[in-house]
């Protein structure tokens, strides 16, 4: 590769399992933008490469590679454990790359040629990402002609224009305005001070975005017009009109033929139990009519808004289903159902749902096809808030281990599967959805496009050849049943210090699976247990004895040893539907954590009781989020009592996250009435850096090893009178960062356990 010159202020790095399709999107790349984008590969597994598959680590090197004149990194993936390899590799990256670094849900090649191009333009990292989301909107015009398209925004009017052309040209390419020539359009025009369109089919597109002339579907022959106004604009237009007059060396080739359907693979494995059969109770979706309508429109935004930023806050699978909630063809047709038919927001939101899932169906390409059990997911998700009933299935699964018979497996399903799933079969589903995903990456066998009539009590099948037995006899199934995987070394909980003391390494955990790693990989103990990940989800608030049986599975690994069970984090972008919270304009800083907690005391006592009787079996300590004045402190230790009284246990030692800056600056005021503390340097640094933590754009000042903030760390020690201080936020599982945290004084890390051995790694060095 040559030398890239870098003009282009993006980057792009090409995570595949196929280290010769990253090698040909990087070819083809530069085929159209020459070397002014810095481009960096990790791609397939083993020696050279040569295997299929991802590597975290080589995502980590072929990151730090990129110049650091780029100030931004746009990661485009392929397929499955791509998405779950690079979000491990940010995770393993310094800080000053991490934040850099923004992946995008783009289709691979499609998205990378969209993202290429407007960064040889030199638009900023916002665009970039936006137009390769958008690569393949020309597809899904010439797949679904009839689907509304996306039109165009207005052409801003530049601050000087000194002139304005016009010219019509024939389209001289016998493919049309295709990828290259509509790509080398966008490159000529970048180069003019000029505000350039291109109109084709009584449709107009700016010159600056690939996607939207590719969706111009201007055939060859076709005559098009350019318009500009600006400083440049004659030169551009006479340019511009000599490439699409010039015909191509040679057509473009044809795409393949998409391969033939059948029973589709999703995960590999070969597993045989029993069938567990879930089925999906039908939507009670009411029928009545809207009596306002405008007030039907408000609370339709407001439960899109609201499912939209939980959503947008979960992990990159769930914040790129989330975009679809932003679609104007989904959501402006629930809007004309309720405005035009006076359907109530329900029954509107749902029409438009199965409408744009139907369009989805109807495609010929199977990624695209399964962005349709997309809608669906998200579609539920907002009807979760307008009708309390239909919050999600439950899967009823007991400690057994069994195999899952499901009608679609919705992502956060798969997300949360107990440990007692050893294998999942779908109906429906698809090997791109993002239940499929994730089901990847945990290592769980599944097969999807499931037939079994009659439904069998147990089933054998092998996730990588769709190979099914219904009711296999003794030694089929014992050829299915694969040797458990080794469990991962242990390597010690405690690190020994050069100054002569230790550093304890702890394990953040929300869901079982996780639970069982940390303490496969040698935990000293669970460092934060997040209960509001159990109950994300649910509508109607969970009785002590479900609260109890929940959090109790979550700790079970950890038998006998220290756990720190986090009360419920409510509030901010962890919306919890049965605690009430009213709607607020800036809730990062308004009713969440301890503060909800204590305008729920009812729920908040039942709450205590069910942690304390899960910790029954271990060295429990309770921990209170978003801690900010001692009042607060002191307000729930009285409700601990009462909770300990009922429950007719002792009072176990209750602790207090400091995440708040006033509250790492009076830490002091606290000692009285806390026995522990924990930075969650996650919402410290927010606070601290005033950069929203989900904010692409600020992620620059998302750094935890910022000097402010390591500062404020240090200072939590220094005044804790004794009190022992942890770190449970994303900066204890950064090597970089923890070695600040260390020499500020901390001696106790809690982190994902996926990070424990970097952290090892990193003080045994």
């Amino acid at each position: 590769m040559d030398a890239p010159d870098i003009t282009a202020p993006t980057a792009l790095l090409l995570v595949s399992h196929s280290a010769a399709l990253a090698e040909a999107t990087e070819a083809l790349i530069r085929q159209m933008t020459g070397t002014r984008v810095a481009i960096a590969r990790a791609a397939g597994a083993g020696p050279g490469g040569r295997d299929l598959g991802t590597d975290p680590m080589a995502i980590v090197a072929a990151a730090e590679s990129l110049p650091a004149a780029c100030g931004a990194i746009v990661v485009l993936m392929d397929i499955g454990s791509a998405l779950l390899s690079a979000d491990m590799a940010r995770d393993l990256m310094p800080a000053g790359v991490r934040a850099r670094l923004h992946l995008s849900p783009a289709a691979f090649v499609e998205g990378a040629l969209a993202a290429a191009l407007a960064a040889a333009a030199g638009l900023p990292v916002e665009r970039v990402l936006a137009e390769a989301e958008n690569g393949l909107a020309a597809k899904r015009a010439d797949i679904a002609p009839s689907a509304p398209q996306p039109q165009p925004k207005p052409m801003p009017s530049p601050a000087t224009t000194t002139a304005t052309a016009r010219r019509a040209v024939t389209l001289a390419d016998p493919a049309g305005l295709h990828l290259r020539p509509a790509a080398a359009f966008v490159t000529v025009a970048a180069g003019y001070d000029a505000d350039i369109r291109l109109t084709a089919n009584g449709r107009s597109a700016r010159a600056d975005s690939l996607t939207a002339l590719l969706t111009l579907d201007a055939a060859a022959g076709a005559t098009v017009t350019i318009e500009a106004s600006g400083l440049q604009a004659e030169a551009a237009v006479a340019a511009l009109a000599t490439l699409l007059a010039q015909a191509p060396e040679a057509p473009p080739p044809d795409l393949p033929a998409p391969p033939a359907t059948g029973p589709i693979p999703v995960s590999p494995g070969r597993v045989a139990g029993p069938l567990h059969v879930v089925d999906r109770a039908p939507l009670a979706i009411p029928d009545h009519p809207a009596p306002d309508r405008d007030a039907a429109r408000i609370r339709l935004r407001a439960a899109i808004d609201a499912t939209f930023g939980r959503l947008s806050a979960g992990p990159p699978i769930m914040a790129a289903q989330a975009t679809l909630l932003h679609d104007p063809a989904l959501v402006d047709a629930a809007y004309a159902a309720i405005q035009d038919a006076g359907l109530n927001e329900a029954a509107a939101w749902w029409r438009a749902v199965l409408s744009t899932h139907a369009r989805y169906g109807a495609l010929d390409a199977p990624y695209l096809r399964a962005r349709g059990q997309d809608v669906i997911e998200v579609g539920r998700a907002v009807l979760q808030r307008l009708l309390p009933g239909t919050g999600p299935r439950d899967l009823a699964v007991g400690p057994a281990p069994c195999i899952l018979l499901v009608d679609t497996l919705t992502a956060a399903e798969a997300a949360s599967l107990p440990a007692s799933v050893i294998g999942v079969l779908d109906r429906q589903g698809g090997a791109t959805s993002h239940a499929a995903i994730l089901l990847r990456g945990a290592g769980i066998p599944a097969l999807a496009g499931v037939t079994l009539d009659p439904v069998p009590r147990t089933v054998a099948f092998d996730g990588a050849s769709g190979e099914i037995v219904p009711d296999p006899d003794p030694a089929t199934a014992r050829r299915f049943q694969s040797p458990p995987s080794p469990a991962p070394a242990a390597g010690p909980s405690v690190l020994p210090l050069r100054d002569g003391t230790g550093l304890e390494l702890w394990a953040n955990v929300g869901t079982v699976r996780e639970s069982l790693a940390a303490a496969a990989a040698g935990a000293h103990g669970i460092g934060l247990a997040r209960t509001e990940i159990l109950f994300l989800d649910r509508p109607d608030a969970p009785a002590e004895a479900e609260q109890a049986e929940r959090i109790a599975a979550l700790l079970a690994p950890f038998r006998g040893r220290p756990v720190v069970v986090r009360a419920l984090d409510a509030g901010a972008d962890k919306p919890i539907p049965f605690l009430a919270l009213d709607p607020e304009d800036n809730p990062a800083l308004g009713v969440r954590g301890l503060r909800a907690l204590l305008r729920r005391p009812a729920f908040f006592r039942t709450h205590l009781r069910a942690i304390l009787r899960a910790g029954g079996a271990h060295d429990l300590r309770i921990m209170l989020p978003m801690v900010t004045v001692a009042e607060e402190m002191r307000a729930a230790r009285g409700i601990l009592a009462d909770a300990c009284r009922e429950a007719g246990t002792p009072i176990p030692p209750l602790g207090a996250m400091i995440e708040v800056p006033a509250a790492a600056l009076r830490i002091e005021d606290l000692v009285a009435e806390t026995d522990f503390f924990s930075i969650g340097t996650n919402d410290l640094t927010q606070y601290v850096m005033a950069a929203e933590r989900g904010r692409q754009d600020f992620a620059a000042f998302a750094d935890a090893a910022h000097p402010a903030v390591i500062d404020l760390c240090a200072h939590v020690v220094r005044h804790a009178n004794g009190r022992s201080v942890s770190v449970c936020g994303e900066a204890a599982g950064d090597p970089h960062a923890a070695r600040l945290l260390v020499a500020a004084g901390i001696r106790r890390l809690s982190m994902a356990a996926t990070r424990l051995g970097a952290i090892r790694a990193a003080f045994a060095a």
